[in-house]
């Protein structure tokens, strides 16, 4: 282990003790674990799962105008009758006092009702949006949970690399000091290095700051059973294991097309506007049903004091609508922009989501040859470091050519690290927007992170 890789290994302790407080040794938290927890805390997929369950309620919402209806009635009254009569005899008054009671059940049945059959293949549409939408929304909590998981994962290793610049600018700022005693440095050096160890500083401030953050972040994902854990560390030789299993971006295309969530939800709700709007129009055509009716009345009016009617009645009920206000051609007018709008969001979506597809496919590519170019860039900045040092040694260099070599380096580190994390969420937001992620793919992320 070289001395760069010493101090960044002592920075990392050093912030373990930071943020995990106590002298216990905490268990580090791995990715499997934290996709466990988010399955059961995140609101989000809360949210997404109440979604479901109530969209799944629109097929037998539209099922049940189909299907008999039976009701039953039943009322119960106290009357107080006055009846006047003329007669040549001049005027004849009765009062009459009596209960009277009826009771009954309805049956029917549509035979004919082109709005409630419209209705229903809406909802049965509806439902199955439903369905796929919950899909998507678990497929997107993997992904917002990686981005998550590794934003926390990046503020660690970036505070970590920020603390080891500090303690080397303070290796720097004593090794002047001793030149300048010596009468072989300059007190513009120890300035520099002075200037540059402030600024360092507020970069740590700053890191801790998004160190906090992104764990907040996390914990809104995963619930409080985050606590002050450790987060497992990517194995960055496992990433080489992933790839885009030997398909070029039109097979991924068709994929998408063919499978993904969201848009097959958008489809079946186009497909359910298209329903709404034959159920408006069908406001202008006739019903017909089926109804029996079972009724039992008792004094049931003045002329019926006192008799009992025991009726039973079995027939069909046809209604033709003639004039309703307007009402029929509004909501056909409605339902017909409606549809268009749901058409226009599918083409929007599509549209939107081919471009991250390309997106996702070109970043997982190109970030394979970033993290090779970072890591020789690190290792070229770290040989560079050591042969500076040496020159200032020799009075070929000086302490500021020192501070700009270890500057490169600790930048190419830190690009290095967003490398490897832009190529792993390429990798699993590719699959996700192909519609092809599955729980196994999270299996497979979940094994990169161990904790060592």
């Amino acid at each position: 282990m070289n001395r760069w890789q010493g101090r960044l290994a002592a920075a990392w302790m050093l912030m373990v003790a930071v943020f995990m407080p106590g002298s216990g040794v905490a268990q580090a938290l791995d990715f499997q674990q934290a996709y466990t927890m988010a399955l059961a805390s995140d609101p989000t997929w809360q949210a997404a799962r109440a979604r479901e369950r109530a969209d799944a309620e629109e097929a037998a919402l539209g099922r049940s105008g189909l299907l008999p209806n039976l009701s039953y009635h039943y009322s119960r009254a106290r009357n107080d009758t006055t009846s006047r009569q003329q007669t040549r005899w001049g005027a004849l008054e009765q009062r009459s006092r009596y209960a009277s009671h009826a009771s009954g059940f309805t049956l029917s049945q549509p035979l004919f009702d082109a709005a409630a059959f419209a209705q229903y293949r809406a909802g049965r549409e509806r439902a199955e949006a439903g369905g796929l939408t919950l899909k998507r929304a678990r497929q997107a909590l993997a992904v917002r949970l990686l981005q998550a998981y590794t934003a926390v994962l990046y503020a660690q290793q970036a505070l970590a690399l920020t603390q080891s610049q500090g303690r080397s600018l303070q290796e720097d700022a004593r090794r002047s000091a001793r030149f300048v005693a010596a009468g072989q440095g300059t007190r513009t050096d120890q300035l520099e290095i002075e200037a540059r160890a402030h600024v360092v500083q507020a970069q740590e401030i700053e890191a801790q700051d998004r160190l906090r953050d992104a764990r907040n972040a996390l914990r809104a994902i995963v619930g409080p059973g985050l606590a002050d854990n450790l987060l497992a560390p990517l194995q960055e030789s496992a990433l080489a294991a992933l790839s885009v299993d030997g398909r070029d971006l039109s097979a991924w295309r068709q994929l998408a097309l063919a499978g993904n969530p969201e848009l097959l939800a958008q489809r079946h709700l186009v497909q359910a506007s298209r329903h709404r709007y034959e159920a408006a129009r069908a406001g202008h055509l006739p019903t017909a049903r089926l109804v029996a009716r079972k009724q039992l009345t008792n004094s049931n009016g003045e002329n019926q004091i006192g008799q009992r009617y025991d009726t039973g009645a079995v027939g069909i009920e046809v209604s033709i609508p003639l004039y309703s206000g307007g009402r029929t051609s509004a909501a056909s007018g409605q339902a017909l922009a409606e549809q268009e709008e749901a058409q226009h969001k599918l083409d929007a979506a599509t549209s939107a989501l081919l471009d991250d597809l390309a997106r996702q496919f070109h970043t997982f590519a190109s970030s394979r040859k970033r993290i090779a170019a970072y890591r020789q860039a690190a290792e070229a900045a770290a040989q560079r470091v050591h042969a500076t040092r040496r020159s200032v040694l020799g009075g070929e260099r000086t302490n500021l050519d020192v501070l700009d070599a270890e500057r490169q380096r600790f930048e190419a580190l830190r690009d290095l690290d967003r490398a490897r994390y832009d190529n792993l969420l390429a990798w699993l937001t590719l699959r996700w927007q192909a519609g092809v992620l599955s729980d196994d793919d999270v299996a497979r992320i979940g094994a990169l992170f161990v904790a060592g």
